[in-house]
């Protein structure tokens, strides 16, 4: 089901103001106005939008990488299986 936002809505969706959402239909996001003859976007396009923005922002792009860095696991390679000295896993006892 298609879900319908005004600018307000929209603006609260996403977190950003309408002023934001109003650059956005200029600079060509689709929206259609409702019976009432307010400007409206469908929430998946609007949605759409933001996320490309998120991925051309220089900001957003280093908090992830700082977030990434924190939660990097060290691994023990030697620990990993098919690595290592695999004679010490073998029993001499049983063999092959």
């Amino acid at each position: 089901m298609t879900v319908w936002l005004n600018y307000r809505q929209a603006a609260k969706r996403v977190s950003r103001s309408r002023r934001t959402i109003r650059r956005w239909k200029a600079r060509g996001m689709p929206m259609t106005f409702d019976d009432r003859g307010r400007r409206v976007v469908d929430e998946e396009v609007l949605l759409a939008w933001w996320r490309g923005r998120l991925l051309a922002d220089p900001i957003h792009q280093a908090r992830l990488k700082a977030k990434q860095k924190e939660t990097q696991v060290e691994i023990d390679e030697e620990e990993l299986p098919g690595r290592g000295d695999w004679r010490k896993d073998i029993d001499p006892e049983e063999g092959l």
